[in-house]
């Protein structure tokens, strides 16, 4: 049961985290090292585990304490379909139709 869990939760990470800023400065700070590009895959790594660490103390005890799953559940999926309707819009972004 617990391996679902990890394997959903590195599959939906890994896909979001794909094109973003933190991987564009990581391919940045390689391509301007190249004779560091472990250090630098291990900085970007041990950043990424640092904050994903806090967001999971922070989520766990303080956002669980207060807010049901049901309710963080829908309010992250309004948030995600207003963010959706102004990119859409133009209003956030570069988007064009």
């Amino acid at each position: 049961m617990y391996w679902r869990l990890l394997l959903s939760t590195l599959g939906i990470i890994f896909v979001s985290e794909m094109g973003d800023k933190t991987q564009i400065t990581t391919l940045l700070l390689a391509g301007a090292n190249p004779a560091y590009i472990w250090w630098v895959a291990l900085g970007s790594a041990s950043a990424l585990i640092c904050a994903s660490f806090l967001e999971v103390i922070i989520g766990s005890q303080v956002v669980a304490r207060y807010l049901k799953p049901a309710t963080i559940s829908l309010v992250s999926g309004v948030i995600f379909m207003i963010l959706g309707t102004l990119l859409l819009l133009g209003v956030i972004g570069d988007f064009q139709l």
